[in-house]
């Protein structure tokens, strides 16, 4: 199944894939932790204990095109998960600096927004049950993170000021981080790396980076991509979105071009030089 939908030539979020993936890994966090899609949080997860209290800031439903049964809990870290994250430079809001109301707000924004592209948001509804809020430098600045030991939880950047094009680049934050977690799932049940030796340079984050981020890079942005020709295709835009999203689409193809050599590295696995000649095609 895996491999028949990663060469399928069509939106790289491919359709209907996560859901099966989501549910076989949701059994496993089940039997290990006692946690399922309605109790799960991320401390909850890291202590392997379905007791220890959540400290949510808010309850997110999610459209209809999500296909999900749920809403989206927005969980405070506390202890050591908040320690954890906040040494790898995540910068958490303080207690009552980010509002209930406010994290409602963008995100319901967001949220329809990438409802207007229904493929995209059932992949990112089979995979998100819970959102950590960080504070981006300004409104100009955008961060998000997800980490591959959490594989329902991602982190993104509000902050309490407007921003310019706010909605949609908090949507492609979502995206970007669940679509990591989808290539997780993936590599969970089809291996894409089998070694570590090779160091690419990542035109994302401007460093030499071993083949699975360069992978995992190409990926989400490829993903991205497909989302926002998607959205200009559904309309509805301004013509200064339009403008953003044009700039989007062609800085993402400029980076791809920049790892055009990942398709011949030998630490991916022939089922990831697959995905990467896939991901590498215009």
């Amino acid at each position: 199944m895996v491999l028949r939908a990663l060469a399928t030539r069509g939106p790289r979020w491919f359709d209907g894939l996560a859901r099966p993936l989501a549910a076989s890994r949701w059994r496993a966090v089940t039997e290990t932790t006692g946690l399922d899609r309605r109790t799960y949080g991320t401390v909850r997860y890291l202590a392997a204990d379905a007791s220890v209290p959540r400290a949510d800031l808010a309850s997110v439903p999610l459209p209809a095109a999500f296909a999900s049964d749920g809403s989206v809990s927005v969980e405070a870290l506390r202890g050591e998960p908040l320690r954890r994250y906040a040494g790898l430079g995540l910068d958490f809001h303080a207690d009552g600096e980010a509002q209930a109301a406010l994290l409602r707000k963008r995100l319901l924004e967001a949220f329809d927004r990438l409802a207007q592209v229904p493929g995209a948001a059932a992949a990112i509804g089979a995979v998100l049950a819970v959102l950590h809020v960080v504070r981006p430098e300004g409104p100009d600045y955008d961060v998000s993170y997800s980490d591959p030991d959490l594989p329902f939880s991602v982190f993104v950047g509000i902050d309490h000021r407007p921003a310019a094009n706010g909605a949609l680049r908090l949507a492609e934050g979502i995206l970007h981080e669940c679509m990591h977690l989808q290539l997780s799932l993936v590599e969970g049940t089809v291996p894409m790396v089998a070694g570590a030796d090779e160091r690419l340079h990542s035109p994302w984050q401007g460093t030499m980076r071993p083949v699975q981020g360069i992978l995992h890079g190409l990926y989400v942005f490829r993903v991205i991509q497909d989302f926002h020709r998607a959205l200009l295709e559904a309309g509805s835009l301004t013509e200064a979105e339009r403008a953003y999203l044009g700039r989007r689409i062609a800085g993402i193809e400029e980076e791809a071009v920049a790892v055009r050599d990942l398709a011949g590295s030998r630490d991916l696995t022939p089922a990831g030089r697959e995905l990467a000649v896939l991901l590498l095609a215009s």
